[in-house]
């Protein structure tokens, strides 16, 4: 248990800090290279990779037997993005969508509870939440250990006897910790260091990465003119909301999501095809590069930079707009 707290913060430590602290530092050393990192490494995927790993680790702890019938032997098929993807379930209909939010307005738990987009939700967390176990496929645990205490060490300035110390802390005591830790700038220099190195060896491969981030501005791209729509559709029931009181309100939001599902609906399925069809090959060919870049450059940053998985987090991360109100 010691070692999953470990390397679950160990985690926290590489995703969170570099998404708060590497935004401008990333962005003036490797410019585009890095920009992709900085807004796809949320607390969400740090949150995901942690249990990630911690599924990795316990299911290389030993089990006790539950019977006395002799394990038999499986042969699954290996994790990847491009089959994760594939796997999507086809979206609710309009009409389940409606209907769905209907039921959580109101309260309505147990229609709730047996909506098809409640199963559908289900279905793409837990796909989304394999994404960040693909780079654990086939890598012991505790290898797996050995490598989160090293990269902690080298690029946060925490002895391994501190990284101990941090997992008998409350989570409370775990960010004053790192707070007063940052505050002294023990890891800023490294990750300069780390950012101005990633800039010179990614830059060969700036072409394909120009045709992957191109890919995924025409992904983009459907998502804002969705906004835009929904954005017009808004300006008939944002002022009449304002005024509402709880019951005229829940109307005013359902009326509105039904005018939107549609736009939504439309633009989610455009954006996800293109990100399968077109992003994600391109990412792959990213991969392989990176493969040996990896070996050559074995840094933080390296070991986050995969673009595959950073399009199939944008990939799940579209679909929850299905659900989703906005308001501007």
């Amino acid at each position: 248990m010691k070692k999953i707290v470990i390397v679950s913060l160990c985690f926290t430590l590489f995703c969170v800090p570099v998404q708060a602290q590497l935004g401008s530092l990333l962005q003036k050393a490797a410019k585009k290279t890095t920009e992709k990192v900085t807004e796809k490494l949320t607390d969400q995927a740090a949150e995901a990779a942690s249990k990630a790993l911690e599924e990795k680790l316990n299911q290389n702890q030993p089990q006790k037997p539950t019977d006395n019938r002799r394990p038999t032997a499986t042969t699954a098929e290996p994790l990847t993005y491009a089959r994760l993807m594939s796997q999507m379930p086809e979206l609710p209909t309009v009409q389940q969508l409606v209907n769905h939010k209907e039921y959580e307005l109101n309260g309505q738990t147990l229609r709730l509870l047996t909506s098809p987009v409640t199963k559908f939700s289900t279905q793409v967390t837990s796909l989304s939440m394999k994404v960040w176990s693909v780079p654990m496929e086939g890598v012991d645990s505790a290898q797996v250990v050995g490598n989160a205490y090293s990269l902690a060490q080298k690029y946060t300035g925490l002895t391994q006897e501190q990284l101990d110390h941090l997992s008998t802390l409350s989570e409370e005591e775990q960010e004053a910790y790192l707070a007063a830790h940052y505050q002294q700038g023990q890891a800023e220099s490294a990750l300069m260091e780390q950012a101005a190195e990633a800039g010179e060896y990614l830059e060969p491969l700036q072409p394909l990465i120009d045709k992957w981030e191109a890919a995924g501005q025409k992904a983009d791209q459907y998502l804002s003119e969705a906004d835009a729509q929904c954005k017009e559709i808004y300006k008939k029931y944002g002022p009449q909301k304002a005024s509402a009181n709880e019951k005229e309100l829940i109307g005013l939001t359902l009326k509105y999501y039904r005018e939107i599902v549609p736009i939504q609906r439309a633009a989610v399925e455009k954006a996800m095809k293109v990100r399968l069809e077109e992003q994600l090959p391109i990412a792959e060919e990213i991969e392989k590069e990176m493969v040996a870049i990896r070996v050559a450059h074995p840094n933080m940053i390296s070991s986050l930079l995969r673009y595959p998985q950073l399009t199939a987090t944008s990939f799940f991360s579209d679909i929850t707009r299905l659900t989703e109100v906005p308001e501007f």
